[in-house]
């Protein structure tokens, strides 16, 4: 991850990195300038802007060969309209200009804050880090050549110590969840997931892993129903850390399939060649508990991680078969690739045992979800209106984008199973409702959020602060919602 810091004064520099907002209407002119630029050097600039015709739309830029100024070249990049502009905007405008600078081959790229505005100070100046180090980000591991060299840290002018400092602890946790959604299913089994959760364990989390025969002794039988069917054993994985005594405890159970052909309702290959990115909510979770000792939240916070792979071995769960939970609640399995909700029943049951107040689940749990919302907004479901106004209010800080969706009773029906408790699916109509209905039943009258994070969780052409791959979706709201507890 690049270093982001902060100077007084700005240096003589490679690339100089300025934000333009875009103006209210189309006829009203611009008023751009920068107080790193000298008033001549502003004049020129506008005018490039102006004959490469260059608005200011988000994520928009141009690069500039500077003369008489501090930097061989300046990158301008736009951030949209004032009014609307929000975190989430703010992040893709400076993601946008890290990853222009890369491309353009920058060594030493320095910066200016855009006029705060309704975002804030602080958290404008937050919001800029954040995406210079989210769009700098490359997963290049399996790579054999070299990469190309480019910068290694931006320096912003003027810029609030607190806040870079918070912008790096989110980003490096973040970027810790989009390794483990890029890293190949074949090193990324669910011993992998249980590896990476030891290595967070320490002074402020505990970590503890349960392997195949402590699973079977709890009667976990969604977990191991799904996993049976693949030579990689199931885990399950539960992460720790308390906070003030007598604060609200939070569950949070994190979805772990690292590979997902379908089972015998095997996937068509154009539909299973990203599944390796089905354990995103898992690694939200881990995302999570690897930067909670650093910002040390008031409330308890407990993760929850079933992971299994989803395979079609000679053991493989079959469609019609039914499995016995550890609630002793039992599921008709009636289509093998809704298996995110089964493995997720059983952590919530172990979750419930420890008494929290409150339950939040994150899965790439339906297709349906990003038929609805598409691939830049997470499904928000929740049985208590509080809650959900907590993750909202969270996701906002955190320029995450959710929606809230409604969760109606009358589709329990599609549920029903005449020899089970319950089916895990109910056919076509309304999928991610369905999800959620089925998870409800876990969660009882606990106060209870379900995230489908189905389209956010990957991108396949990129965006303006990451790369193809994995997102490291929900872990900044993640954060932003536990810190924001007993303030």
């Amino acid at each position: 991850m690049i270093r982001v810091n902060t100077t007084r004064r700005l240096e003589r520099t490679d690339l100089l990195v300025l934000f333009a907002e875009e103006p209210p209407t189309k006829d009203q002119k611009p008023a751009w300038r920068w107080s790193t630029l000298s008033g001549d050097a502003n004049r020129r600039l506008v005018a490039a802007l102006e004959k490469e015709r260059f608005t200011g739309r988000t994520a928009q830029t141009f690069v500039w060969h500077a003369a008489d100024t501090n930097a061989e070249r300046v990158l301008v990049a736009g951030l949209g309209k004032a009014a609307k502009r929000d975190v989430d905007l703010t992040i893709r405008a400076a993601g946008a200009a890290a990853r222009k600078a890369r491309d353009i081959g920058a060594l030493r790229v320095a910066a200016e804050l855009p006029p705060a505005g309704k975002v804030g100070e602080e958290r404008s100046a937050q919001a800029i880090a954040e995406g210079f180090m989210l769009g700098a980000y490359e997963f290049d591991r399996y790579r054999s050549r070299e990469p190309q060299k480019s910068f290694e840290a931006v320096t912003i002018v003027a810029a609030p110590e607190r806040a870079l400092k918070l912008a790096e602890i989110m980003c490096r946790a973040t970027l810790f969840a989009r390794d483990l959604v890029n890293t190949p299913a074949g090193d990324c089994a669910p011993r992998h997931l249980a590896d990476a959760a030891r290595k967070l364990a320490g002074a402020h989390v505990k970590v503890t892993v349960w392997g195949p025969k402590e699973i079977e002794k709890k009667n976990m039988g969604g977990l191991i129903g799904i996993g049976k069917g693949s030579d990689e054993p199931y885990h399950f994985i539960m992460l720790k850390y308390e906070g003030r005594k007598g604060a609200k405890k939070i569950a949070v159970c994190g979805k772990g399939i690292t590979f997902d052909s379908g089972g015998l309702c095997i996937k068509p290959a154009d539909g299973m060649g990203t599944m390796k990115c089905d354990m995103s909510g898992a690694a939200a979770v881990l995302g999570l508990f690897a930067a909670i000792s650093e910002l040390k939240p008031e409330c308890s916070v407990y993760g929850y991680i079933p992971a299994a792979e989803n395979m079609t071995g000679g053991s493989a769960v079959k469609t019609g078969d039914v499995l016995r939970t550890a609630s002793g609640r039992t599921i008709e399995v009636n289509n093998t690739d809704a298996e995110g909700r089964v493995v997720l029943a059983d952590a919530m049951t172990v979750a419930r045992e420890d008494k929290p107040d409150e339950i939040i689940d994150l899965a790439t749990l339906t297709g349906a979800c990003v038929v609805a919302l598409g691939d830049q907004v997470a499904g928000l479901f929740a049985n208590d209106d509080a809650l959900a106004a907590g993750i909202e209010a969270a996701a906002k800080r955190a320029g995450e984008r959710f929606w809230r969706m409604p969760i109606v009773s009358e589709y329990r029906d599609l549920l029903k199973s005449e020899i089970a408790d319950i089916k895990n699916s109910g056919g076509r109509y309304a999928g991610a409702i369905q999800g959620a209905l089925f998870l409800q039943e876990w969660a009882g009258e606990q106060p209870w959020a379900h995230l489908d994070i189905a389209g956010p969780a990957w991108t396949d052409k990129g965006l303006p602060y990451c790369q193809p791959g994995g997102t490291g979706f929900a872990v900044r709201t993640l954060l932003e919602y536990v810190t924001a507890q007993g303030r």
